[in-house]
């Protein structure tokens, strides 16, 4: 179906402003934004939105933590659309451990040709430029809309929770933000989220959950170890049963489009400082995704079971299983009008249909499960990060250089959010929630 919108498409994308993108990009590069740390980039997102003539507000989620939430509203009888991101960075950029395997991970913005290099650069501060100059371009091309636009700046979006002696608001993510705006009176008909998808189309995410598994030993010396219990050394056939189970796991949780997969993330066991002894502990770590609909529960059960079994010839295996964070997948239908919205708009814009992800790119999260199951708001997922340069892959991570976005592909992006909008924002409210379409 053709749109018809009340001024000239082309009036408005010329506002969009590559020039000005990669200022915008590299200024919140800039800003150190790790989680736990992001009053700094919000107190500047919001000037530059309230610059730009939104109704911004800083909405506090817990002390120096506040979400940036800005509104250009619309004429009225429309639908509305969020644009949702999140302003922390998945590191700090002082992370040792982490940047000697990315030595080239940069904590501030560099250019090279048409790409950007920098912490966040690709996750997601990209969209948060894209947002504004979409916003910005809107208003100076003389665009009316009948919805309202909401552009949801978040904290403490990246996959973290507190745990053991990690605690404390830089272990407080997996969707904070987002939870608490969609709580608190903030809230949309649609919405896309700008996450490195490498401009394909998402339609949902799996879901997740944090799973400890604990191993106690006995202590002993080093000279009598053999009457001690070592938990690291019984860790280890742990941990190969759970390497070992993924592909029964992927088997059991079967989707049309999205593949779960398991990681062991962290392992940690005795005392550095004092290695004289054999270990009395050991604890593992896992992130489990899983697809939509899927009970956490039976994740803890097939764990317990593995256990289980491996005590069967091992009966001085002492372990257990803990979950201590959990975040439910989604989807919603291909014919889902915000999908497509976007669609159109992408074909629009690059003349070309939108691919869709690989099935493993679901295991990476997104506030749109949040949207979605808690605030009943369809979300998609699309952004210009997640493609690198060298080699060209789907990747937020140029080989050892880091993150990083192509600023043309960021302002093809910000052009179909502009599109998007217009669209989504000149339909009815019954028609953008519905999840099916007759188009």
């Amino acid at each position: 179906m053709e749109r018809v919108f009340s001024v000239s498409i082309n009036e408005i994308l010329k506002h969009v402003d590559r020039e000005k993108l990669l200022r915008l990009t590299s200024d919140l590069v800039n800003i150190p934004s790790p989680t736990g740390e992001e009053k700094e980039i919000a107190e500047f997102y919001a000037a530059e939105l309230d610059r730009i003539g939104l109704e911004v507000t800083l909405q506090e989620v817990e002390k120096d933590r506040p979400n940036v939430i800005a509104y250009l509203r619309g004429d009225g009888g429309g639908a509305t659309l969020m644009f949702n991101g999140h302003m922390d960075t998945s590191i700090t950029g002082k992370d040792k451990e982490i940047t000697v395997s990315v030595p080239g991970q940069r904590p501030k913005a560099e250019v090279d040709g048409d790409w950007l290099y920098g912490l966040g650069a690709s996750n997601m501060k990209n969209a948060l430029a894209a947002y504004a100059v979409a916003a910005e371009a809107l208003i100076k091309g003389g665009a009316r809309i009948k919805g309202d636009l909401i552009i949801a700046a978040v904290v403490g979006e990246i996959e973290k929770a507190p745990v053991d002696q990690y605690q404390g608001p830089k272990y407080r993510g997996g969707g904070l933000g987002t939870l608490y705006a969609v709580t608190h009176g903030i809230t949309a008909d649609a919405a896309i989220i700008g996450e490195p998808t490498g401009m394909r189309v998402q339609i949902g995410n799996t879901g997740y959950v944090f799973a400890k598994i604990s191993v106690k030993g006995v202590l002993q010396h080093t000279w009598s170890k053999e009457h001690g219990v070592d938990a690291i050394q019984k860790m280890v056939k742990v941990m190969k049963a759970v390497y070992d189970w993924e592909p029964e796991y992927q088997a059991k949780a079967k989707h049309p489009f999205m593949m779960p997969r398991i990681s062991i993330g962290a392992i940690e066991g005795g005392f550095p400082y004092k290695p004289t002894f054999c270990p009395g502990f050991c604890n593992c770590y896992l992130h489990i995704t899983m697809v939509p609909n899927q009970d956490p529960l039976e994740i803890k059960r097939d764990l317990e079971k593995l256990i289980a079994d491996l005590r069967k010839d091992d009966p001085e295996l002492d372990a257990s299983v803990e979950l201590y964070f959990m975040r439910k997948g989604y989807e919603i239908p291909e014919n889902a009008y915000v999908a497509r919205a976007v669609s159109r708009a992408h074909k629009a814009i690059s003349g070309k249909e939108p691919e869709r992800p690989s099935p493993y790119r679901y295991s990476v999260s997104s506030d749109g499960s949040i949207l979605f199951n808690e605030a009943g708001i369809p979300s998609v997922t699309y952004g210009a990060g997640g493609i690198s340069r060298e080699p060209m892959k789907y990747s937020m991570y140029d080989g050892q250089r880091g993150e990083v976005v192509n600023i043309y592909n960021l302002a093809e992006v910000t052009k179909v959010y502009i599109l998007a909008a217009m669209d989504i924002c000149n339909q009815s409210p019954e028609t953008v929630k519905s999840l099916s379409s007759s188009e």
